[in-house]
């Protein structure tokens, strides 16, 4: 009497519902089992893709025909063809496997062949194409189908941190904001912004703030621009990659998001160069990442040294350069306090400051540039496609030249983005300039209480770049402008006919100290 192993498989709950459970299929095999007067040896049931035989059951099965070298069966049968393999290569090469090495004989009870006969290998063609061609008509219907609901702005799959899958009540799909996390992620943005902490610190605040994510995630996360209301569509055959307006309500703006993207490709850049800063540093040592080497301009690094009793702080550098923390620090807070407002000079700063930011509100400098480069580059993008057309340059160097001011014009669109929302927030600038001459006023000895933190958000603020420490002081060349105008106020104000002070090349209204 013939032996079988029965081999019964499903995919999903789907296909069991549309006619292909296990219950069925082993029905039907047992059946033609009785009929055939063949012995019913084992029972399988797989519940796994057929498209690679990569399966568990299927891998079990095959160790125990390696010990037994085929000798516990003759048959492997199943219902069709479909539920042995969707791969038209896998299957011939697993039919060679059993026939061959275990002379053993897949049968398929309701598409029976002879393979013994060399025409049934056409008809075995055929019914092993048909499931491949189905499933790969399947696959790529829904990728057409994900592509079109990503152009729509719909996003697709598992939500970002910050927000939650939802569904309406008609069944629709679409992802909202989700509390706590969301002002987390919010909060990272912002810090990023700023460029004072590094990337891991953010994270590892974030992580004490309450936000759950690992770190590598956390770097696809700031990368996704998701979060300023765009749904990235990938690149596909001739279509472009590009991003689109979402359905989904933002979490922050698009300048804030390419604010941030900027600061990661700076830092990368830094990297390269060896210009990183440490993502940690204690208050001893908080200067540590914005002095320069005076020597070979590298960033001072800085550690502990052990003594007999105490620990002594430096900062330094790979080719030599050596300075005591203590003394460091000292000289600058000293020349922080340089931008502690003298008696009276709060008042003026806080009319200069007012003055100017209502100047620049009706002037727009800003915008105006910002239009204007936009245009620029819609013109580069025109003279492109006539050069093109004129065959001076080719396809390619078209692409690469329309992607690139593509890529510009999307972020000056999110500028303009901005400009307009403030144009339509009551912003409270004369409330601002009081806080922030309070914060001044006290700028030093806030400075010197602070953690480690606190102090390097101080350093960022009054110092946007970094700057060169001799030993003896510290050269600057850039300050921030609010700072710049308390450091040098006396210098360049002049009266206005009125009697106001005002500054005359003074062009911003933010405060960020």
């Amino acid at each position: 009497m013939k032996r079988a192993c029965l081999y019964i498989r499903v995919s999903t709950d789907e296909q069991a519902d549309k006619g292909f459970s296990q219950r069925d299929q082993a029905e039907r095999l047992q059946t033609h089992c009785l009929k055939n007067d063949i012995l019913v040896t084992r029972i399988i049931f797989e519940d796994y893709s057929a498209k690679t035989f990569n399966r568990p059951e299927w891998t079990k099965l095959l160790a125990d025909m390696k010990k037994s070298r085929g000798e516990d069966f003759d048959y492997v049968m199943f219902t069709k063809w479909d539920r042995f393999s969707r791969n038209t290569a896998d299957a011939y090469q697993m039919i060679r496997i059993l026939t061959v090495d275990y002379q053993t004989q897949p049968i398929a009870i309701e598409q029976p062949l002879d393979l013994s006969v060399p025409e049934s290998k056409t008809i075995l063609a055929v019914y092993l194409s048909m499931p491949e061609v189905e499933n790969d008509r399947r696959a790529l219907n829904v990728t057409y189908g994900m592509r079109r609901a990503k152009k729509e702005g719909r996003w697709m799959g598992l939500a970002p941190i910050g927000y939650k899958n939802r569904i309406t009540q008609d069944g629709r799909k679409y992802i909202a904001i989700h509390e706590p996390e969301a002002s987390y992620m919010k909060w990272a943005f912002e810090q990023l912004a700023e460029g004072t902490l590094a990337t891991e610190h953010v994270w590892m605040k974030a992580r004490e703030k309450g936000l759950k994510c690992s770190r590598s995630s956390f770097w696809d996360y700031i990368r996704n621009p998701g979060y300023c209301g765009k749904i990235r569509v990938p690149q596909f055959k001739d279509e472009e990659a590009q991003l689109v307006d979402g359905q989904h309500e933002p979490l922050i703006s698009e300048r804030l998001f390419y604010q941030v993207q900027d600061m990661l490709e700076d830092r990368k850049r830094q990297f390269k160069n060896k210009k990183g800063t440490k993502a940690v540093s204690p208050r001893s040592l908080a200067l540590r990442g914005f002095l320069i080497c005076p020597k070979c301009n590298n960033l001072l690094s800085g550690s502990a040294s052990r003594g007999r009793k105490h620990y002594y702080h430096y900062y330094h550098c790979s080719c030599g350069t050596r300075f005591k923390a203590e003394p460091t620090n000292i000289l600058f807070e000293r020349m922080l306090k340089q931008f502690v407002p003298k008696r009276g000079m709060a008042e003026l700063f806080k009319a200069v400051v007012c003055d100017a930011f209502y100047d620049s509100k009706t002037r727009r400098p800003d915008y105006n540039r910002t239009v204007e480069f936009i245009t620029l580059q819609n013109n580069r993008i025109t003279k492109a496609r006539e050069l093109l057309l004129t065959d001076i340059i080719s396809g390619k160097e078209y692409q690469e030249i329309k992607k690139e001011c593509d890529d510009k014009i999307v972020r000056a669109e999110a500028e303009l983005k901005q400009f307009n929302n403030r144009d339509t927030e009551d912003l409270d600038i004369e409330g601002l300039a009081d806080l922030a001459t309070k914060n001044l006023q006290k700028l030093s000895q806030f400075y010197s209480d602070a953690d480690s933190d606190i102090k390097r958000l101080i350093i960022g603020s009054v110092y946007p770049e970094k700057w060169v420490f001799d030993g003896e002081s510290h050269r600057t060349t850039k300050i921030n402008q609010a700072a710049e105008l308390i450091y040098q106020i006396n210098n360049k104000l002049r009266y206005k006919k009125t009697g106001i002070k005002f500054l005359e090349k003074f062009h911003s209204g933010e405060v960020h100290l």
